[in-house]
């Protein structure tokens, strides 16, 4: 069984919700999904019912299966078959191996000892790699040796997807050592093409990596 729970309701096959509080338990091997809430309805062996989970207050994935345990805390659904709703895109992230350039300012190695001296520290905007590790309609996440600023504004090209300029916002940096950090950005600003291709891209991750069940 899997540890991973995750918000969502239980509803009907046509879509009405029999219990809009719980957490869902996903097992691969036993290819089922466990609901469990404060209260849940009785429901005779082989019924169809469906469970959706929730992120961030959105549907992303769908199980429909028969039941095969029910009690008044806990629901469990064999033989199921998953489905990754349209919405996912909007607030999955998809783990990714990819090379991106960055445009940033960053602190002028340089110049660093007039820092003891009492001097402003000087900047260079630079043109850098960056291994893009996490990525989404919101934002990515990547690595590189270079100090970004929290709330730094910074410009992402990509080869593939197909990113032209694409500004983004440092949220959160993770200093990994060995020199390496790890930033979270969002995106700030994007252009059409960028953006149509962004999601093409996520939808296509979306299809390989959205089902527990593969």
């Amino acid at each position: 069984m899997s540890n991973s729970r995750f918000p969502a309701v239980l509803k009907t096959l046509d879509d009405q919700i029999v219990a809009d509080t719980g957490v869902i338990q996903i097992s691969i091997e036993d290819k089922s999904v466990d609901f469990k809430s404060e209260f849940i309805p009785l429901y005779k062996l082989g019924d169809q019912l469906k469970i959706v989970r929730i992120q961030d207050g959105i549907e992303v994935v769908s199980y429909v299966g028969e039941v095969y345990l029910s009690s008044q805390h806990i629901l469990r659904l064999v033989s199921v078959t998953e489905t990754v709703l349209p919405a996912a895109r909007s607030v999955f992230s998809y783990d990714v191996d990819l090379t991106g350039k960055l445009i940033a300012r960053v602190l002028d190695t340089s110049h660093k000892r007039f820092l003891f001296f009492g001097k402003k520290p000087r900047y260079r905007e630079t043109v850098f790699d960056a291994q893009i590790h996490s990525i989404a309609l919101r934002g990515v996440k990547f690595t590189t040796p270079y100090i970004l600023e929290d709330e730094q504004t910074i410009s992402l090209n990509m080869q593939e997807p197909r990113l032209k300029d694409v500004l983004l916002d440092v949220k959160k940096a993770i200093d990994m050592g060995q020199e390496m950090r790890s930033y979270q950005c969002v995106i700030r600003d994007i252009d059409r093409e960028s953006r149509d291709n962004l999601e093409n891209f996520i939808a296509s991750l979306n299809n390989q990596k959205g089902q527990a069940f593969r």
